[in-house]
C-alpha cells in the first residue's frame, strides 16, 4: 500500500481526534531533551500528538518524551545524512516541523511532497545562517538560496530569536508567518541541580588546588570556532597582572589535545581542562565557582547557561556567533575587539571593580530568570497552533491562501 493511500485512508477514516505533528531533527542533543519533554507533554493539553524524528545513535529512545529514532548514512563530508525510513515514519502527520539548516537531506525531498501528504508545512531554525552572512562561498550560496525559496513556501517559520524573524520581515514575509520562540535550556532544572553545599564548592576549589583564585569559566565544545587558543593567550597576559586567577575549561573536542599543548607553551598556571560534563551537578559546581563566562569566539546557547549562575559574558565581535548572542546586554557582558590585548584588559578591568562585576552578575541572573523553559515551550507551542490551525492564519509565507483542511 502506498504512503498516499495510507495516508488518505487515514483522514477519511477519522482515525485520529488529535493533530499529529512530526518534529524532524538531525540528532537530540542533551540540552534538548527538557524542551521536547516539555513540548511533547503540555502539547497533549493542546491536542498535539508530538513525535521526534531523528538518526539512532544508542539505538534507544529518549524515553522522556515521544522519539523514534531511524537509522542513518552519512552523505558527504559537511555533516549531511539521510534518514532511512523517514518518509513512512512521517506519512499521514497533519504537521512537519521540519530544521532549517538542511543537514538532514531528506527534508527537501519530503518539502516537495508537502501539498500531497501534509496539512502544514513549518520551518524551524535560526532565521538565517549567521554564518554565511559574513561569508559566503558559492556551494554556502546556493544552499541559502534553496533555503530563502523553499522557506517563503511554507506554512510558517519558527525563529530562534527576534534576529532571525527581524531577517525575514526585510525580506518581505508576512508578519504572521514568522514566530519566535526564543532558544533556551532548562534553566529552572540546571538550577535546582546544582544546589549543592558550600562545602561541596568547597571540597571542588581544594581538589582542583584553586585557593583563593580567581576563576574565569570556558563551557563548551574544543574546535576552533570557540578560539580557545585566543582565550588561553589572552589569559596568559591577564596573570601577568592578576596571579590569582585560574580558567576552568569545560569541554571536550578535536582541538583538546593542541590546547593543552599551548598551555603548556605559555607556562600558564590554574588553566584545568575538565573535559565533557553533561551532568548538571557537576557542571554547576565550576559555574558556581566561576566570577566570569569566557567565550572569545562562538558564543551559543553557553550565554544563557551563563545567566542560569548570573555570570556575566566575555566575548569579542567574532562574526560568526550564533543567534543567542542577541541576549547579550551592556549589563550582562562585555563584547571587545578580537585583539588579545583588548580582551585580557577588559576581564582585567571587570576584576578589579568588585561593584561593578556584582552589579552584573545580578543583571545576567536576571536574563536567566527572563530565559525560562516553560515560557519557550508555550511560544513554540503557539506558533505551532496558530500555523496549524486554519483560522488561524489566513495566508502562509508565499502569500497565497492556506488550503481549507477539515479536521476530525
Amino acid at each position: 500500500m502506498s504512503q498516499e493511500t495510507v495516508t488518505n485512508l487515514l483522514r477519511e477514516a477519522g482515525l485520529r481526534t488529535m493533530q499529529r505533528v512530526s518534529i524532524i531533527q538531525r540528532e537530540i542533543p542533551h540540552y534538548r531533551v527538557p524542551f521536547f519533554s516539555h513540548l511533547c507533554r503540555n502539547g497533549e493539553e493542546e491536542g498535539l500528538r508530538i513525535t521526534v524524528f531523528s538518526a539512532a545513535e544508542s539505538g534507544l529512545p529518549c524515553r522522556e518524551f515521544r522519539h523514534r529514532p531511524l537509522p542513518s548514512r552519512p552523505v558527504g563530508s559537511g555533516g549531511a545524512l539521510w534518514l532511512q525510513g523517514l518518509t513512512d515514519a512521517v506519512a499521514g502527520s497533519d504537521v512537519i516541523i521540519a530544521p532549517q539548516e538542511l543537514q538532514c537531506l531528506n527534508v527537501p525531498y519530503l518539502w516537495t511532497r508537502r501539498h500531497r501528504f501534509y496539512r502544514r508545512w513549518i520551518w524551524w531554525g535560526h532565521g538565517y545562517n549567521f554564518h554565511a552572512a559574513k561569508r559566503v562561498p558559492w556551494p554556502l550560496a546556493m544552499k541559502e538560496s534553496a533555503k530563502r525559496f523553499m522557506t517563503r513556501h511554507a506554512d510558517g517559520l519558527i525563529t530562534y530569536t527576534e534576529g532571525g524573524a527581524d531577517y525575514w520581515r526585510k525580506q518581505g514575509l508576512p508578519e504572521g508567518s514568522i514566530r519566535t520562540y526564543d532558544n533556551t535550556i532548562d534553566v529552572e532544572g540546571i538550577r535546582e541541580a546544582a544546589g549543592v553545599s558550600e562545602e561541596t564548592l568547597a571540597e571542588a576549589r581544594a581538589s582542583l588546588g584553586l585557593g583563593n583564585t580567581r576563576v574565569l569559566l570556558f563551557s563548551g565544545r574544543l574546535y576552533a570556532e570557540k578560539r580557545v587558543d585566543f582565550l588561553l593567550r589572552a589569559f596568559a597576559k591577564l596573570q601577568r597582572s592578576e596571579p590569582t586567577s585560574a580558567l576552568l575549561i569545560i569541554g571536550d573536542g578535536p582541538e583538546r589535545k593542541r590546547l593543552e599543548t599551548l598551555r603548556d607553551e605559555l607556562n600558564v598556571r590554574h588553566v584545568h581542562f575538565l573535559g565533557a560534563c553533561t551532568d548538571p551537578v557537576r557542571s554547576g559546581v565550576y559555574f558556581r565557582l566561576a566570577e566570569l563566562l569566557t567565550i572569545p569566539g562562538l558564543v551559543g546557547l553557553a550565554i544563557v547557561h551563563g545567566y542560569a549562575f548570573g555570570l556575566p559574558l566575555v566575548t569579542t565581535d567574532y562574526p560568526g556567533h550564533s543567534p543567542e548572542i542577541e541576549y547579550l546586554t551592556a549589563e550582562t557582558g562585555i563584547m571587545t575587539t578580537q585583539e588579545i590585548d583588548d580582551y585580557a584588559a577588559a576581564i582585567e578591568k571587570l576584576l578589579t571593580l568588585p561593584d561593578r562585576l556584582s552589579e552584573m552578575r545580578d543583571a545576567a541572573m536576571r536574563a536567566g530568570d527572563r530565559l525560562r523553559l516553560g515560557e519557550s515551550v508555550d511560544r513554540f507551542l503557539d506558533a505551532i497552533v496558530a500555523f496549524s490551525n486554519p483560522a488561524g492564519v489566513e495566508q502562509g509565507i508565499s502569500g497565497k491562501p492556506h488550503r481549507s483542511v477539515a479536521h476530525h
